[in-house]
């Protein structure tokens, strides 16, 4: 593939797809229709725009892009084109179309360039999208069997096999069979009594009848590393996310409650897939660290679900004769509740911890923010243009300060990654003709301090920063996120659409950052 069509993708995939319209326009590319992957560029830019629109347009443009495809498979002769052009045939309202191009996958048998799974599972679309439902069901059940922890590819075949149910009418219950495992979200509070035969066969129960593959979440001495440790014998993955500097996590939240609980956390480190500390200001208060990472573990559990069209759940473990609502393990499960997934609740009592301390209380203004820097292209510093997005940004959610023009860009923060994310699609709907616009938005804690200069306080810290270390590699047109701001929008309720990007570089004492796209 020509580095130009390369080129194209990458801005398509990281949500700017108007700026990759233009490429592919400015490359001459619209005119080609004689070379297969050009064809197919543009039956997957059409395939985008159609998803971001609705009624007869969405149709329109579907049809276009099955268009592309089918002419891409007729000249290049692979499978791949051809049954996404049946698909896009049938959401664009062309039933007899999109049958006559799947069974002419059908008769051309095998496509050796692709994947045993994939061939399996592209004749088990084309039965689908003829109407031969118990084959497509024989064949998809194969397609599974040649590579059963694919999960991504899995994922890919259920999403498109959930879009012709809808269009066909049919009930499509029966892809719940086929779903990858769940992601689970952990959590309970410290110290519990003991782990008791009783309690810890009712953790391997829940995994086991939950088919839980996935899990998130931290590991103080309790209920966390219980939960962990059952997780890790089920054979499961295990993703840690700490509040802080493992060993500082584990000098206060682990070793104060006993030398075994502090070994079992080293082996459970030593074991799992990844183990991630979030970055917190020196100073700021435990409460709001803890909280942070939660939001993280809750939402990294759900994007994984989302990703794998599977579901995530939620367990914890709770010692009732507390009051309710006390614990930030209950705070953290009135979040989940919110979403409306699925909750587990086991009860047990807790134990106080030996030589433990309170924390220390700090009256600095910490708090948790999702920020946005919003640059305009050069003619976008026009009064007019400041005057829309201060209409814009007046009108949408409450930011946590007044929005500051910098002479360049415009910074602005909210108390919540949903407020943030109300607010940069809207101003990227508002300004979508300005061109060279960019948006990079990051949630994390940061300090309310005094400005020397003047006027409103300002919000200080690394996680200030990092937007507008982000923006120079956000591409026009985009809006691009980090990880933490991402999984935290996804704790909740959100039907944003994320997609992995890339990592923005990271030193010798910062971890690269992971960078999602964010669109509607």
């Amino acid at each position: 593939m020509n580095p130009s069509l390369l080129s194209i993708i990458a801005h398509a995939r990281s949500g700017s797809l108007d700026h990759a319209w233009r490429l592919f326009a400015d490359a001459g590319l619209e005119r080609v229709d004689d070379d297969p992957a050009v064809l197919s560029v543009r039956g997957r830019l059409l395939k985008d725009r159609a998803r971001g629109t609705e009624g007869s347009e969405r149709k329109r443009l579907f049809l276009e892009a099955a268009d592309a495809y089918a002419r891409a498979g007729k000249i290049g002769g692979a499978t791949y084109p051809l049954i996404n052009a049946a698909t896009l045939s049938l959401l664009a309202g062309r039933r007899v179309q999109a049958e006559i191009l799947a069974r002419g996958v059908l008769e051309r048998g095998e496509d050796e360039q692709e994947t045993p799974y994939y061939r399996a599972a592209t004749r088990a679309e084309a039965l689908l999208l003829i109407g031969d439902l118990a084959q497509a069901k024989t064949e998809f059940a194969a397609a599974i069997a040649l590579a059963p922890q694919a999960y991504e590819d899995h994922a890919s075949t259920l999403r498109q096999f959930a879009s012709i149910l809808d269009e066909l009418g049919e009930d499509k219950a029966w892809l719940d069979a086929s779903r990858p495992p769940r992601s689970l979200h952990f959590a309970g509070h410290m110290a519990l009594a003991g782990a008791s035969d009783a309690l810890g066969r009712n953790i391997r129960d829940t995994l086991r009848e939950e088919r839980v593959g996935f899990g998130y979440g931290a590991l103080a001495a309790g209920a966390d590393i219980l939960i962990a440790e059952a997780l890790l014998d089920a054979g499961a993955e295990l993703n840690v996310i700490l509040p802080g500097p493992r060993m500082q996590f584990r000098e206060s939240s682990v070793a104060p409650f006993g030398d075994h609980w502090a070994a079992r956390f080293d082996r459970i480190v030593d074991a799992a897939e990844t183990v991630r500390s979030i970055a917190v200001e020196p100073g700021a208060p435990a409460e709001l660290a803890i909280q942070l990472a939660a939001e993280i573990a809750m939402g990294s559990a759900a994007m994984q679900a989302r990703m794998l069209m599977t579901e995530a759940v939620q367990f914890l473990i709770l010692d009732r004769s507390a009051a309710q609502g006390s614990s930030g393990s209950d705070r953290i499960g009135a979040i989940w509740n919110e979403s409306g997934r699925r909750q587990f609740v086991l009860a047990a009592p807790r134990i106080r911890a030996r030589n433990a301390k309170p924390a220390p209380t700090n009256n600095a203004r910490f708090e948790l923010a999702a920020l946005l820097r919003i640059d305009l292209p050069e003619s976008g510093g026009s009064t007019e243009t400041l005057g829309q997005l201060a209409g814009t940004l007046a009108s949408g959610p409450t930011s946590l300060l007044a929005p500051r023009w910098t002479g360049e860009a415009v910074l602005v923060g909210y108390n919540n990654p949903a407020a943030a994310t109300d607010a940069a699609l809207s101003v990227a709907h508002m300004l979508a003709g300005c061109g060279d616009l960019r948006i990079a938005g990051h949630y994390g804690l940061v300090r309310r301090a005094e400005n020397p200069f003047g006027g409103e306080p300002i919000l200080t810290g690394a996680a200030s920063a990092l937007p507008g270390r982000m923006i120079h590699s956000t591409p026009s047109g985009a809006i691009h996120v980090t990880e933490d701001f991402a999984a935290a929008l996804c704790a909740g309720s959100s039907s944003a659409r994320f997609e992995f990007v890339g990592e923005l570089p990271g030193s010798d004492i910062v971890d690269p950052t992971k960078l999602f796209s964010l669109c509607r």
